[in-house]
């Protein structure tokens, strides 16, 4: 078992994949969620992927990290009695979310935010546009003026008005994008891990 579980990572990690712990799919680091063990033995959920440690990759889906839980899979991968924070699965989320709003904070210091109806009308026309957001509370007339599902870009609508404008320091705030960047790539990394996180509570 050792060595086919070896075999599989290799195979994984040659195809810049990584492996759930629960449903043990090879699946793109955009579909995942990486966790590693504090220094105390917590389970830590690693949003920006920088912590040292061996990471432990589960699928970016709510109710994976559930059965990861329900079943103890951390105790089991590490062989040891970690320590998880009830809120844990809360907690992913909200890390997830205000990670991509620092990001979208970074964009704007570093000019690549574009808001306001001309002007991100003006960058889509011009093709410039990495990743873009539209406000899920969005008045309906309001809402596919500028993205459609034909754009060659993901459009993420899981932030508000208000949650907008406060990024962009306004009262509130319908459409933002922003320009093709490093920083655009990995907004949309974690655009997707948070869609795909959500998307059932998104349904409902």
């Amino acid at each position: 078992m050792q060595t086919k579980n070896k075999q599989m990572r290799k195979r994984a990690a040659e195809n810049g994949l990584k492996i759930c712990l629960v449903t043990r799919e090879s699946l793109p680091r955009e579909e995942m969620l990486r966790f590693v063990i504090s220094p105390v033995g917590t389970v830590v959920f690693d949003v920006a992927e920088r912590l040292p440690g061996a990471g432990l990759w589960i699928k970016a889906d709510k109710k994976v990290l559930q059965t990861a839980l329900s079943k103890h899979l951390f105790n089991k991968a590490t062989g040891s009695n970690v320590k998880i924070d009830e809120s844990l699965v809360e907690s992913v989320e909200t890390a997830l979310k205000d990670y991509c709003v620092s990001l979208l904070g970074m964009a704007r210091k570093a000019g690549l935010l574009v808001f306001g109806f001309e002007n991100v009308k003006k960058s889509l026309t011009a093709q410039e546009a990495g990743v873009s957001f539209e406000a899920h509370d969005a008045a309906e007339n309001g809402k596919n003026k500028l993205f459609r599902p034909t754009d060659s870009f993901p459009v993420f609508s899981f932030l508000s008005r208000e949650e907008l404008g406060q990024i962009t320091h306004q009262s509130e705030q319908v459409h933002l994008l922003v320009l093709k960047s490093k920083l655009a790539e990995k907004l949309k990394q974690t655009a997707t891990k948070i869609t795909l996180y959500t998307q059932e509570s998104m349904k409902g």
